[in-house]
This record gives structure tokens, C-alpha cells and sequence, in this order.
């Protein structure tokens, strides 16, 4: 007899079977990945974060108006400072 037939290796629904087996084990571990996925992953209202975005938009405009603020009084008193030390120098060099 021959051995090397016509039986060269698994029959028709040998291979079938294994594909099935394998698009079951395929499909098993993308549920699984989702489902860890979503575990990890926090639900987000969404209007909730554009609140909260809007709110600290307000904050930043508020806190860079100040800011400006700040610089401003900030110059105008180093002006003035620069203004009174010129005027005591000259007072102190008339007393010379």
C-alpha cells in the first residue's frame, strides 16, 4: 500500500472546524480587550466638560485681566518711585 495516498493531511471539515474554532477565539478575546477597555475608560458627560471648559476659560480671562491689571499699577508705581528718587537726589544735591 501506498502511504502517500490520496490523504495528505486534515479533511474539508477538519479545516472548517478549526476556522470556526479560531474566528470563536478571535471574537472572545476582542470582547474581552473591550470590555477591560471600557472598565479603564470613565464615562464622560459631556456637558459636564464643556462646563467645566467654559468655566475655566472665564477664570483664565479673569486671572489675565488681572494680570494686566497688576502690570499696570506695577509700572505706574515704578514711575512714580523712579520720579521721587530723581527729586530726592536734586534735593539732596541742593543742600550740598
Amino acid at each position: 500500500m501506498d502511504d502517500e495516498g490520496h490523504e495528505t493531511g486534515l479533511g474539508g471539515l477538519a479545516w472548517y472546524q478549526l476556522g470556526r474554532m479560531s474566528a470563536e477565539t478571535d471574537r472572545v478575546r476582542s470582547e474581552a480587550v473591550d470590555g477591560l477597555l471600557k472598565r479603564r475608560r470613565p464615562q464622560m458627560d459631556l456637558n459636564a466638560v464643556l462646563a467645566e471648559n467654559h468655566a475655566l476659560a472665564a477664570e483664565n480671562t479673569r486671572l489675565r485681566q488681572a494680570l494686566a491689571d497688576y502690570e499696570l499699577n506695577y509700572a505706574n508705581l515704578k514711575a512714580w518711585a523712579n520720579r521721587a528718587e530723581a527729586r530726592i537726589n536734586e534735593l539732596l544735591k541742593d543742600r550740598e
